[in-house]
């Protein structure tokens, strides 16, 4: 279970930049780190457009000794995530007018 809060950051017709916080108290040291996630999405032309994607994690009360494992194991899961968007973003851009 994680809890996400997302702000818009820009949004016209070049581009969307939104920011995502990540809160899982459930997972092990879960309640010790956020997960800040930000995904950049430029137009660039000519039908393409540039996914810029990246995430960090804060420790509000200090790194635990665990940090290290947390900010590869948080790196691993959001890159499949990333990839997964932008297969999502290819497969419905025919569909946008």
């Amino acid at each position: 279970m994680c809890y996400a809060t997302w702000e818009i950051l820009q949004y016209d017709e070049h581009s969307l930049v939104i920011k995502e916080k990540t809160l899982t108290p459930e997972v092990p040291y879960g309640s010790t780190f956020i997960a800040w996630t930000q995904y950049s999405i430029q137009n660039t032309g000519k039908n393409s457009c540039r996914m810029i994607c990246s995430v960090e994690a804060e420790f509000p009360n200090g790194q635990p000794m665990v940090a290290r494992q947390i900010k590869s194991g948080m790196r691993a899961g959001t890159a499949e995530k990333f990839v997964l968007l932008g297969e999502t973003i290819c497969r419905y851009a025919d569909a946008m007018p």
